[in-house]
C-alpha cells in the first residue's frame, strides 16, 4: 500500500476497503478545489493495472496520465451514483477497465478499477449495473464494496458501508439463517433468502430478498456478492420457492434435497476431481425414546439444539445436512483422515454436556459410519449405502463410536433397496422357484409330506439367502403377492402330479402374518384348489405364532381352513410364549418342534424334559408332531423313544429343486 502523505489519520476508516478488497485497484482522492484532485492513497493493485505518470506526485493531474486524467476528472465531476468504462491504450494495446467512484464525504472519493476481459464483461456489467443493490464482502463477511445502486440507495442517508461487517448490520432474528447461506456461497454455490433486513432500514425498510453469488478471483471464491431486491416481487418466484425446498424446516440447516445438489456441483467441480471427500453419516442413538417421553414439540426442540451444535462444527470445507428425521450428514471436502477423526470426534465431544429441557438434563449419544471418494465411490447413492453400513456395523458393536466402511461389510449388509426393486420383478423374470425337503414317518421310514420353501435366483445377486430377502419382502409387503404365488405353485404341481398317477403327498406352505391376516386369505386358498382341482388334504397351512395375535381374527381364519379341508400346523413350536395357551383355543393340526431344540438334545437334559412334554402333550390333544432339524441319528433315536411321529432334516435330505424330488421320490 502506497501513501503520498505522512499521515492519513483521517482517512483511516477507508483504508479498509484497501485491505479488504483482494482484486481491485484503488486510489483515494481529495477535493481540495473544484477541479483540483490530490492523491491520498492507493494500492499495490493499481500501478500493476495502469500506467502511472509520477507516482510520487500529490497533485491528482500529475499522478496519473493525461490520457487517464481526462476522463477521470470527467468522471469525478458527474454524478457519481453512474457505472463507468475507462479505456485506456490503442488499438490492439487498449485496455478497457470498470470504473466505480465512491464517495465517503464531501471531500474524499474512492475509485475503484477492475480490469474486464472479454469474457468477463458481461457478467461484470451484470454486477456493477445492476439495477438493485449490491453490497460485496470479504470471507470473514467484511464489506469492501458497494454497487452503485447500493450507494445511491446509501448516499440519501449519507451513508458508506464500507468496511463494515455484514453480520453486525442484520437484524438479530435473520441472523443465524444468513450465517447458514453465507457458509455455503463461499463453497462455491449461489442461493436465495426469501426475507432478510438490516439494522436501521439501511437499503430497505421492508424484508427484502436477498441473493448471493459467490465473488472470484483466480479460480477462488474470495468473497460474496450480496443482491438486494423487493421481497414481494420475489415470493411468488421460482427462487424463494427453490431455496425453501433446500432447507429443513425444522432446524434451519440444509436438506435431503440440498445434499444431493451440492454433491453434483462437488462432482463437477474439477478442482476437486483429485482431493479426497468424506461422508459422516450421524445417526441419533434410540432418538425414537425421547420423543416418546417428551413429546413431540418438546422433541422437536431438543432436535433444534442438537442440530445447532452440530452445525457449531462446520467449517469452509465442512457441510453440514439433514438427511432423515434422526440422521445427519457431514460432507467434508479435501478431506485427510485427520480433519476426518477430528471431525468425528468433535461430533461426539460436543454431545457430551447435556441438553436441558425445562430444567431437566438430556444426554444424546449417536452412532457414526463414514465413506470416502473416490476410494469408495463417487455417486451419492453408493456413498450413503456404505456410510450406513458402517453406521450399522457400529450399532451392532455397541454404539456410539464411529467405523469406516470395509468391502467385508457389503457381503454382510446387500443394498436392500437395490434388492427390493429387483425381488418386484422377480415373479414376471420367472426368477423364483420351490424346493421341497421331505418329512419323514420315523415309524415306518416312509415319506409322504413335504415343506416348500422359496428360493430366488435374481439375475444381478445370483442366488439369494432367504435370511435376506424374506426380511425385505416383509417389510415392504411383498411378501403377500410372493405368498400367493407359492400357492399356485405348490396346487399347479399336485394336479401336474395328479394326472401322471404320482402317489399323492401333503405339502406344507409357510403363510407370513401378514398374507395370513389378509381379509380374504381362505378364499385365496379356497380358490386356488378349486382351480387346480387338488383335494384340500394334500395341502398344509404352515403359520407362526406371530400370525395369532389377535383371538378372534385367527379363530375366524383357522376354522375357515379348517373347513376347507386343508391342514393346519404351527412352525417354531416352543420358542413363543403362548404356545400352550393356543392349542386349545385354535383348531390345530400339527405342531413342529424348533430346530434350537433337536440341536441340543444330547447336550441338556431339560432341553430333553420339554421335549418330551411337547411330544405328550400333542398325542393327548390329537397333534401330530413334526421334529424340524434333525442331523444326527442319535436325534432319530430320542424322537423314536418318545413316539415322534415324522422328522425333517439334512439327515434325510436338504431341500430340493421340483424336478430332483420328481425323480428320487415318485419316478425312481
Amino acid at each position: 500500500m502506497k501513501k503520498c502523505r505522512e499521515s492519513v489519520a483521517p482517512f483511516a476508516d477507508y483504508q479498509q476497503l484497501m485491505q479488504l478488497n483482494p482484486f481491485d485497484a484503488i486510489v483515494f482522492l481529495q477535493q481540495v478545489d473544484k477541479t483540483v484532485f490530490e492523491v491520498v492513497e492507493f494500492n499495490d493493485k493499481l500501478s500493476s493495472m495502469i500506467e502511472l505518470e509520477d507516482i510520487t506526485a500529490k497533485n491528482a493531474e500529475n499522478f496519473f496520465t493525461k490520457q487517464c486524467w481526462l476522463q477521470l476528472s470527467g468522471f469525478l465531476i458527474e454524478d457519481f451514483n453512474k457505472q463507468h468504462t475507462l479505456r485506456l491504450g490503442t488499438g490492439l494495446q487498449e485496455k478497457t477497465f470498470a470504473l466505480h467512484v465512491q464517495h465517503f464525504s464531501e471531500s474524499i472519493v474512492a475509485i475503484i478499477l477492475r480490469a474486464i476481459a472479454v469474457e468477463e464483461k458481461p457478467y461484470l456489467q451484470f454486477i456493477e449495473q445492476h439495477v438493485s443493490p449490491v453490497l460485496t464482502t470479504d470471507l470473514q463477511g467484511r464489506i469492501i464494496h458497494q454497487n452503485i445502486a447500493a450507494t445511491a440507495t446509501l448516499s440519501r442517508e449519507q451513508q458508506s458501508l464500507i468496511g463494515l461487517d455484514i453480520f453486525s448490520l442484520l437484524e438479530s432474528k435473520y441472523l443465524n439463517e444468513f450465517k447458514l447461506l453465507f457458509t455455503k456461497t463461499i463453497e462455491g454455490s449461489a442461493f436465495g433468502m426469501p426475507k432478510c433486513l438490516l439494522k436501521g432500514d439501511l437499503l430497505s425498510k421492508e424484508p427484502f430478498y436477498l441473493r448471493t453469488h459467490p465473488t472470484y478471483y483466480n479460480d477462488e471464491v474470495v468473497g460474496v456478492h450480496l443482491f438486494v431486491k423487493d421481497a414481494n416481487s420475489f415470493m411468488n418466484d421460482h427462487e424463494a420457492f427453490y431455496y425453501l425446498a433446500l432447507m429443513d424446516e425444522l432446524t434451519g440447516i440444509w436438506n435431503r434435497k440440498a445434499f444431493k445438489e451440492h454433491w453434483l456441483q462437488h462432482l463437477n467441480d474439477k478442482k476437486q476431481e483429485h482431493k479426497q471427500a468424506a461422508l459422516i453419516l450421524v445417526d441419533i442413538d434410540r432418538f425414537k425414546k425421547f420423543n416418546e417421553s417428551l413429546g413431540e414439540s418438546k422433541g422437536d426442540e431438543l432436535m433444534r439444539m442438537f442440530s445447532h451444535r452440530l452445525r457449531e462444527l462446520c467449517y469452509s470445507k465442512c457441510s453440514l445436512y439433514r438427511y432423515n428425521s434422526d440422521e445427519f450428514i457431514f460432507v467434508l471436502k479435501d478431506a485427510t483422515i485427520q480433519k476426518i477423526e477430528r471431525t468425528a470426534n468433535l461430533i461426539m465431544d460436543v454431545l457430551k454436556q447435556p441438553f436441558m429441557i425445562d430444567g431437566q438434563e438430556y444426554f444424546i449419544s449417536v452412532s457414526i459410519g463414514i465413506s470416502l471418494s473416490p476410494a469408495d465411490g463417487k455417486d451419492i447413492e453408493t456413498l450413503v449405502r456404505k456410510a450406513d453400513k458402517a453406521l450399522f456395523s457400529v450399532k451392532e458393536h455397541g454404539r456410539s463410536h464411529y467405523r469406516y466402511y470395509r468391502e467385508d461389510m457389503t457381503a454382510i449388509f446387500p443394498n436392500e433397496a437395490l434388492m427390493e426393486a429387483h425381488l418386484r420383478r422377480a415373479i414376471e423374470f420367472n426368477e423364483l422357484s420351490l424346493h421341497l425337503q421331505p418329512q419323514m414317518d420315523l415309524a415306518n421310514n416312509s415319506i409322504n409330506s413335504f415343506e416348500a420353501l422359496l428360493r430366488w435366483n435374481n439375475r444381478k445377486f445370483g442366488f439369494v439367502s432367504p435370511a435376506q430377502f424374506i426380511p425385505i419382502a416383509e417389510a415392504s409387503g411383498l411378501i403377500i403377492e410372493i405368498g400367493d404365488w407359492i400357492i399356485d405353485e405348490v396346487c399347479r404341481y399336485q394336479r401336474e402330479w395328479q394326472s401322471k398317477g404320482y402317489r399323492p403327498v401333503r405339502i406344507a406352505v409357510n403363510i407370513s402374518p401378514k398374507q395370513f391376516r389378509k381379509e380374504n386369505f381362505a378364499r385365496k386358498i379356497k380358490t386356488a384348489l378349486k382351480k387346480y382341482g387338488v383335494p384340500p388334504e394334500l395341502l398344509e397351512v404352515e403359520i407362526t405364532e406371530s400370525s395369532m395375535t389377535n383371538v378372534h381374527e385367527t379363530f375366524s381364519i383357522l376354522t375357515e381352513l379348517k373347513q376347507l379341508g386343508v391342514y393346519v400346523s404351527v412352525d417354531d413350536f416352543g420358542t413363543g410364549y403362548s404356545s400352550l395357551s393356543y392349542l386349545k383355543r385354535y383348531p390345530i393340526d400339527i405342531i413342529k418342534i424348533d430346530q434350537s431344540f433337536i440341536a441340543d438334545i444330547a447336550k441338556d437334559d431339560k432341553n430333553e424334559a420339554i421335549i418330551k412334554a411337547i411330544i405328550s402333550m400333542s398325542h393327548n390333544l390329537g397333534l401330530e408332531v413334526i421334529a424340524e432339524g434333525i442331523e444326527e441319528p442319535t436325534q432319530v433315536d430320542f424322537l423314536k423313544r418318545h413316539r415322534c411321529q415324522k422328522g425333517q432334516g439334512y439327515l434325510y435330505n436338504k431341500p430340493l429343486p421340483v424336478e430332483t424330488i420328481v425323480q428320487q421320490y415318485f419316478v425312481s
